[in-house]
């Protein structure tokens, strides 16, 4: 709850800055703030080993997935706009699994990512209030986990993701709706991926303790709705 708080101050803080511009400056800059709340399914998440262990190996499914982001942008012409999103992605564990291990229990728990991406989109007009839009991107995502305690017979095993920052990238495509002067009603598809990022794991099997090192990324399709203000 304290990261969900964090990070919801985090866009607040970065959209009102932006939002502090004065109207002299913005008017009829091409410039917009956009806010967005997302649905996501993400892919389950194969943690393979590169160091340590090498027969360890774990499927993470997820549930309740949401993510939720906010973006400045400039219009560059009636086609063409460039944007920055700074956003959140959060999984809940549903399930932990593996063909190699045996697991009897999982600690549960969030997979996250806080991002931001720089993108181009194309717009196309397709009536006096409805365009099409298509786009994609590029940026950087800080991935976290909760730490997940799994136990099996005579063996405990703690995972953790530790500080680091890794490539991010997305597609996006959508419609939106002038609703208002200048005030967008959208909704899209984006698909959003990370580079893979490792996870760290100390195991204690049979009072034997050892450490290892697993890989990952976190891949996911929302389906999102926000608002967009044009000055």
């Amino acid at each position: 709850m304290k990261q969900v708080l964090r990070i919801t101050t985090l866009l607040a803080s970065f959209s009102l800055t932006f939002a502090g511009v004065t109207s002299a400056q913005a008017q009829d800059s091409g410039m917009y703030i956009s806010f967005k709340g997302a649905k996501a399914f993400s892919l389950r998440s194969t943690f393979d080993p590169t160091g340590g262990v090498p027969t360890d190996s774990y499927d993470l499914d997820f549930k309740n997935e949401w993510a939720a982001s906010s973006s400045i942008g400039q219009r560059l012409n009636e086609y063409l706009r460039i944007e920055a999103e700074l956003g959140y992605l959060v999984n809940t564990v549903d399930k932990m699994s593996s063909d190699t291990v045996t697991i009897s229990g999982s600690g549960g728990g969030n997979v996250h990512s806080s991002y931001i991406i720089a993108s181009v989109l194309a717009d196309l007009p397709l009536t006096d209030q409805i365009t099409a839009f298509v786009g994609g991107g590029i940026g950087a995502a800080k991935p976290g986990m909760d730490k997940q305690i799994l136990s099996g017979v005579n063996q405990t095993r703690e995972m953790e993701i530790e500080d680091q920052y890794v490539f991010a990238w997305k597609l996006t495509g959508g419609l939106s709706y002038e609703m208002y002067e200048n005030t967008h009603l959208f909704a899209d598809y984006t698909y959003f991926q990370t580079a893979d990022f490792d996870v760290k794991q100390k195991s204690t099997v049979s009072g034997i303790p050892f450490q290892n090192t697993l890989e990952t990324n976190l891949s996911t399709h929302m389906i999102g709705l926000g608002l967009r203000y044009d000055f």
